[in-house]
C-alpha cells in the first residue's frame, strides 16, 4: 500500500525524514568523492568536513527515530526471568533510569554546543571548522537534538505506558501505538 506523502506526514516524521536526507547526501558526496580521487585524480577537499557534519546529523537524529519506533537493541535477559508484577516494576524503574540518562546527555550536549559559540566569559566566539571556517555549533547542534527529541519520546512512553496518559485504546490486545 502507498502512502501519499504530505506536509503532515514530513512533520509527523521530520526525524525519519532528516535522517534520510543527510544519509543520501552522504552516500552522494563520498561516492563523488571516490570518483573525483581515483579517476579524475583531484579529490574534494571540502567533502570529508560536510560529509562528517551530514552523518553527525544522521547518527542522532536518526537515534532518536530509531528511539521513537522501538528500533534500539536491548538485553532483556533478566527481565525476562523475572514474571508478573516484579517484571512490570524492573520495566517501570529502567524507564526512569532511560529518561534521567536521556535528561542528562541533553544538557551535557547542549553545554557543548554552548561553549562551541560563547568563551568562558560569556562573548561571542564562534569555534570553527578547519578548512571550510564553517560554525562547528551547526554539527554540535545535531547532538542535543537528537538527544532531546528521545527524551521527549521517552516521557511520552512513560506518560502512556506508567500512567496511561495519551494511550490509544486498542481491542486487539496489540501495540498501544
Amino acid at each position: 500500500m502507498k502512502h501519499k506523502i504530505t506536509l503532515k506526514s514530513i512533520v509527523t516524521n521530520l526525524d525519519a525524514f532528516i535522517t534520510g536526507v543527510t544519509l543520501s547526501i552522504c552516500v552522494v558526496l563520498v561516492n563523488a568523492n571516490v570518483i573525483m580521487r581515483y579517476f579524475a585524480n583531484h579529490p574534494l577537499q571540502w567533502c570529508e568536513e560536510i560529509v562528517t557534519s551530514l552523518f553527525v546529523w544522521t547518527v542522532f537524529i536518526g537515534s532518536a527515530y530509531a528511539h521513537r519506533k522501538h528500533a534500539h537493541l536491548g538485553v532483556d535477559i533478566v527481565v525476562n526471568m523475572i514474571h508478573g508484577k516484579a517484571q512490570r516494576i524492573v520495566q517501570v524503574v529502567m524507564q526512569f533510569v532511560e529518561l534521567i540518562i536521556l535528561i542528562m546527555l541533553t544538557v551535557i550536549s547542549s553545554q557543548y554546543v554552548y561553549h562551541l559559540i560563547f568563551s568562558n566569559s560569556g562573548k561571542v566566539k564562534i569555534v570553527l571548522t578547519e578548512l571550510l571556517r564553517l560554525p562547528k555549533w551547526w554539527t554540535g547542534i545535531a547532538v542535543p537534538i537528537g538527544f532531546g527529541l528521545s527524551t521527549l519520546y521517552s516521557i511520552y512512553f512513560i506518560c502512556r505506558d506508567v500512567f496511561h496518559i495519551g494511550a490509544k485504546k486498542s481491542t486487539e490486545g496489540g501495540n498501544k501505538e
